[in-house]
């Protein structure tokens, strides 16, 4: 009879078990998806979003994030289906244009993140990150007029932006305005931006704007820009 008992009891907890799991509600799914992704485990967040996505395909949240956690992974073209399926359904999302202007970028197609940045701008006048972004699409295909102008538009807009300073020196420099660069490495410097003490030791010899020469490095190749983006995560 005990031994009758004990069998009834395992089974009674495996169907409760299995019943708690079937009990799993898609903000479950969703909060466990949140909760990997912030721990560094893309891949678990992938298979929570998809779960939720599976219970309740209209949950947009989902998408966005699963964009963002393929995107941490390289799977820059699954970032984009899903960043595509978040912006059919509404047009007011700058950070999804945003990140979708990131992983475009990283498929090379440089005119498409350039337009989605332009979206994302057109949502969010004060948006620095995508004037940035923006401005380094407009440096790569040569537009060095285009890209200063965004840079200092990043940086009237966050005046601690280390990477518009550095990228700005950079295009300065180029100009031959080398006081101008320097001033600019040195900002980005002070902002803990370490890559600008090499263009300050390379162009400058010691690391000052007073120790720039005009008439040497404008040739050398050494430090270059930085024209990664920097895919943000919703908050």
């Amino acid at each position: 009879m005990k031994k009758l008992f004990a069998i009834l009891a395992i089974g009674l907890l495996s169907v409760s078990s299995v019943f708690a799991q079937k009990q799993k509600s898609v903000t479950d799914y969703f909060n466990d998806g949140i909760r990997s992704y912030r721990m560094g485990d893309y891949k678990g967040a992938i298979v929570n979003f998809n779960k939720v996505l599976e219970l309740n395909p209209k949950f947009i949240d989902a998408y966005g994030n699963l964009g963002n956690a393929k995107f941490r992974l390289g799977d820059y073209k699954g970032a984009k289906e899903a960043y595509d399926i978040v912006l059919s359904k509404t047009n007011k999302d700058a950070l999804t244009f945003y990140n979708r202007a990131i992983a475009r970028k990283e498929l090379g197609d440089v005119k498409g993140s350039i337009e989605d940045n332009n979206k994302a701008i057109a949502v969010n006048p004060k948006f620095a990150e995508a004037y940035y972004n923006r401005g380094n699409s407009y440096a790569e295909q040569g537009d060095d007029k285009a890209a200063l102008k965004d840079y200092n538009k990043a940086i009237a807009l966050t005046p601690q932006f280390a990477k518009a300073y550095y990228n700005r020196g950079h295009l300065r420099y180029k100009e031959g305005d080398v006081e101008a660069a320097a001033l600019d490495w040195e900002r980005a410097a002070s902002l803990d931006y370490y890559k600008a003490f090499d263009s300050l030791k390379e162009y400058c010899g010691i690391g000052t704007q007073s120790d720039c020469d005009p008439t040497e490095g404008m040739e050398k190749s050494g430090t270059t820009m930085d024209t990664k983006g920097e895919l943000l995560d919703k908050k």
